[in-house]
């Protein structure tokens, strides 16, 4: 009789779980861990040597310093402005030099146009008219040129007295208007810028005598004249002149 053996069940063997299973548990254990204290976690300002986040500060000094080169750059842009400037400046104050004539005492006599020996035009900007000094014994108080402006007055009275006039005839060619017109050593006059010429007859006139060195009236009868109405002025120096004269740039 066949004998039956009953199979036999192996010994029962503890089941271990995969490395890939472990790591996957350990880690659906450990993130919601990790973000849970992060949760709990006070939010603080970031360190200054944090090498990922920057506080205020250091983004405001990273500002600062993109700016400086922008900043040094207009610094040197409005120093070079303010160099020109001066330069201009200094430029124009020369611009403005002129050759000055002085007497022996000082006196500021005006801009020199000409000067030869003893003749010299100067032009004076207080009185806004040239000057013609001739230092000859002719000449008046021996120094204004007689001749240049021609040193006349002429009058509608027949002594002399009241309003003196230059005529046109003389003065327009001439451009006596420019002019100070000396008649004796105490009487200057100019023509007034934009005078209007009239018309008046003229019965005398004042004149400069180089032989006697006075100005002098004669009878002058000239009607209908076209004149000029002369303006008194002052001189802005004191005469007769103290020689030699001196001259200077500036």
């Amino acid at each position: 009789m066949t004998q039956y053996t009953a199979p036999q069940r192996t010994p029962h063997q503890r089941r271990s779980l995969s490395r890939r299973t472990l790591i996957i548990l350990a880690a659906g254990f450990l993130v919601p861990a990790s973000l849970l204290a992060i949760a709990r976690t006070p939010v603080h300002a970031a360190p200054s040597n944090n090498p990922i986040f920057a506080s205020i500060q250091d983004v405001q000094n990273a500002i600062n310093a993109a700016l400086a080169p922008i900043q040094n750059a207009i610094a040197d842009l409005q120093t070079q402005q303010a160099n020109q400037a001066t330069q201009i400046s200094n430029l124009q104050s020369a611009s403005n030099k002129a050759l000055h004539v002085y007497d022996a005492n000082g006196q500021d006599l005006g801009i020199s146009t000409f000067h030869s020996g003893s003749a010299n035009h100067i032009y004076s900007p207080t009185l806004q008219r040239f000057i013609y000094l001739y230092f000859t014994d002719s000449s008046i108080d021996c120094d204004f040129d007689p001749g240049a402006t021609g040193s006349s007055a002429y009058y509608q009275s027949t002594d002399c007295t009241g309003t003196p006039y230059t005529l046109t005839l003389f003065a327009d060619p001439n451009s006596y208007t420019s002019d100070l017109i000396p008649i004796d050593t105490q009487t200057f006059y100019i023509i007034p810028d934009h005078a209007p010429t009239t018309t008046v007859s003229i019965n005398s006139v004042l004149q400069w005598d180089t032989s006697s060195h006075q100005a002098l009236c004669h009878l002058y009868a000239l009607p209908n004249a076209q004149v000029y109405q002369l303006q008194p002025v002052s001189l802005p120096f004191t005469v007769p002149l103290a020689l030699p004269l001196q001259f200077k740039y500036q």
